[in-house]
């Protein structure tokens, strides 16, 4: 199947986005941009090295202006230019991507999340603007290794301004956030305090390394990366190593590095040393007595409970991560099956097992809980004493794990503790660890309590800004965390769109994909046959349910998309057995069953799961019901409204385009030519 090609924004996408940024201070200037191929449209074309990032003008960013008609002269070129944005003064851009997209995460755990604030998603991460405190002195070169732009003095440059289009074919794209916040307190310290004088004297060598003579000239990688090792093994963190590396190792070198060419040496030096090196000797564990095992024979005569489901093939007993990226409803989610665990309801179609829950929604407050627990009760009563919600708790290691346990203790009847979200609840870290065991820790810390317990714990977590094909790898942090959980359910679903999927996987589930639509805070099931369905085509779907009878050219205009493009959208929504046409154009299917007598049975598809009330007939692949013992020929399908088929159609699937709408029904020209009658 051809690859659907989403269409590039236009001239006056770019130009109504660049002049929202200069309104707001920021310079604008014009950036060459490349072609379908990803070749530059600049002088050189295919010998460009920097394709659809380099400034038109011969001054590049320092012809930056906020003048709105020069802007729009700018980007009315028939070249299709990019922009380049400038920020204003005491605002910075963080380029954010590759291995720095999980090092954001690690430094968010140190040292706090960052507040919700102006970002840009790349072809390959994204960038993140920010406010540097006026109180504070602006910091010199890069921030925490990240090429960081301010709008003057040292570190000077731009970024690639929103609806510009990278030379792979990917848009920047502005995310959810369009205020610019504070950089906290916490992180601009922890950028312009020097580390402590006494730090490069309390770096002691000993074992077997020994630091490199003065005047040092071998591989400067390979010192930096041994001298990592040394001082990783003794139990020191990221942080206390780099100081290390820039105040007693660099000096050493005959041929002196720039710092910023320390720290990218340094990173990529220290990335996998945890997984390379194993835990430092100074935190390797005591081992612990080992039971005695048990004859495989006997293991296989043991009458072992079955296990236990909150959410049948969702959600079963055990730690749970649930993760989703942020906006997208995950909590509204959470709440849904609290509230179906407590009043013994439905979720997804799937019978959720009654009883007590804890959910400690600690980024929600009252008004907001107030809101997400009246939409999922959907004018239903909550019963007392079977949902307790918290706007508050104790960390890991300081106190929650006594106050779930006796939580716990309190209810014999629980069947799901939610932690919303892991964030709130992890301690500050000493940094002399690595991430991957610290998220072993942690989880293993909340896992304990549940050991013996055939309750649900569901932690809800954030997953990754940036799209991953395999998504266990969304999941932020690192394999500790997915590989610590039983089971891990994510779901995608742009914030924008109503239609997503929520994927599951586990050690005692089998994977399992459902497609689903996000309807005012309330989670319901797609059509099946929209599960692999992009969310340009769900979207043109919305179009169909909202609005339907319509046609492609209406739709297009709806969405603001090609018309050739949405008319290949429906046909393959046509296929599929979602939509269907009529004659006064396309609506959400009904299916329908021309049974060897005629009787018909209809079946509304857009939020109930595909059952057939008919014994004889079964539930095709493609999300329609047909008869089970006729013979293929006799086989009519009525996707349209309430109208019968005049001709029953013999090959529904291929004759699709034959199909016309007759005042005394539906006929298909392709089996019935002459219009004869079935």
């Amino acid at each position: 199947m051809p690859v659907e090609v989403r269409p590039r924004p236009s001239s006056e996408d770019r130009i109504r986005a660049a002049l929202w940024f200069a309104e707001r201070g920021f310079g604008i200037f014009p950036v060459w941009s490349a072609d379908l191929d990803g070749v530059c449209h600049c002088p050189k074309g295919a010998a460009c090295d920097d394709a659809g990032k380099h400034p038109i003008t011969q001054r590049g960013f320092h012809d930056a202006t906020r003048d709105p008609e020069r802007i729009r002269t700018f980007l009315s070129a028939g070249s299709l230019p990019n922009y380049g944005l400038v920020c204003p003064d005491g605002v910075f851009t963080l380029d954010v991507d590759g291995d720095g997209v999980a090092r954001l995460g690690e430094l968010e755990r140190r040292l706090g999340a960052l507040p919700p604030t102006l970002r840009t998603r790349t072809a390959h991460g994204e960038h993140v603007f920010l406010r540097w405190p006026d109180a504070l002195p602006r910091p010199l070169g890069q921030l925490w290794g990240y090429v960081t732009r301010w709008g003057s003095g040292q570190g000077a440059g731009y970024v690639i301004g929103p609806r510009s289009v990278h030379a792979s074919g990917v848009e920047y794209e502005p995310e959810d956030v369009f205020d610019i916040a504070e950089l906290p307190e916490a992180w601009a310290q922890d950028v312009i305090t020097p580390p402590a004088p006494e730090r490069a004297a309390l770096i002691e060598i000993t074992g077997g390394y020994e630091l490199p003579e003065p005047g040092y000239r071998g591989s400067r990688y390979d010192a930096i990366r041994d001298y990592i090792a040394s001082r990783y093994m003794r139990g020191m963190g990221r942080d206390e190593v780099l100081a290390g590396v820039l105040t007693v190792l660099a000096p050493r070198f005959a041929d002196p590095l720039s710092e910023p060419d320390i720290r990218s040496r340094f990173d990529r030096a220290w990335k996998g040393t945890a997984e390379r090196l194993g835990p430092p000797l100074a935190t390797r564990p005591v081992p612990r007595p080992v039971g005695p095992g048990m004859d495989a024979a006997d293991l296989l005569e043991l009458e072992l409970p079955p296990l236990r489901w909150l959410v049948p093939d969702l959600v079963p007993e055990g730690t749970t991560i649930l993760a989703s990226r942020p906006k997208v409803g995950k909590s509204c989610l959470v709440y849904q099956i609290a509230v179906e665990a407590s009043i013994g309801g439905d979720l997804l179609g799937r019978r959720v097992t009654p009883g007590s829950v804890l959910y400690l929604a600690l980024e929600d407050g009252q008004r907001r809980g107030q809101d997400r627990l009246r939409a999922a009760l959907a004018g239903r009563t909550m019963p007392r004493g079977r949902l307790e919600v918290r706007w508050d708790a104790h960390k890991i290691g300081e106190g929650l794990e006594e106050d779930i346990a006796a939580w716990l203790d309190e209810h014999p009847d629980a069947v799901m503790v939610a932690i919303d979200t892991l964030g709130k609840v992890r301690p500050t870290t000493s940094g002399r660890q690595g991430a991957y065991e610290v998220d072993v820790q942690h989880l293993a810390r909340l896992q304990d309590l549940f050991r013996n317990r055939t309750v649900a714990l569901v932690i809800v977590h954030h997953a990754r800004k940036e799209s991953a094909d395999d998504f266990l790898a969304s999941v932020s942090g690192t394999y500790g965390i997915t590989g610590s959980a039983d089971t891990i359910v994510v779901i995608k679903r742009s914030p924008l769109e109503r239609l997503g999927t929520i994927h599951a996987t586990g050690r005692d589930i089998a994977d399992a994909q459902v497609a689903v639509t996000f309807d005012d805070l309330i989670w319901h099931v797609a059509p099946d046959s929209l599960s692999g369905a992009s969310f340009d085509r769900g979207e043109v779907y919305q179009v169909i349910e909202d609005e339907g009878p319509i046609y492609p050219k209406a739709i297009a205009d709806r969405i603001g998309k090609e018309r050739t493009n949405v008319q290949h959208m429906v046909e393959e929504l046509v296929r599929t057995g979602a939509v269907a046409r009529t004659g006064h154009g396309y609506v959400v299917a009904r299916v329908g069953l021309v049974t060897p007598s005629h009787s018909r049975i209809t079946l509304d598809l857009p939020n109930t799961p595909l059952h057939s009330t008919h014994s004889q007939s079964e539930q095709s692949d493609s999300g329609y019901t047909r008869e089970a013992e006729s013979d293929s020929s006799d086989r009519g399908h009525t996707r349209a409204g309430e109208a019968e088929w005049l001709n029953p159609c013999r090959d529904y699937d291929h004759h699709q385009s034959y199909h016309r709408q007759t005042p005394d029904g539906w006929t298909c020209l392709a089996c019935y030519p002459e219009g004869e009658p079935a």
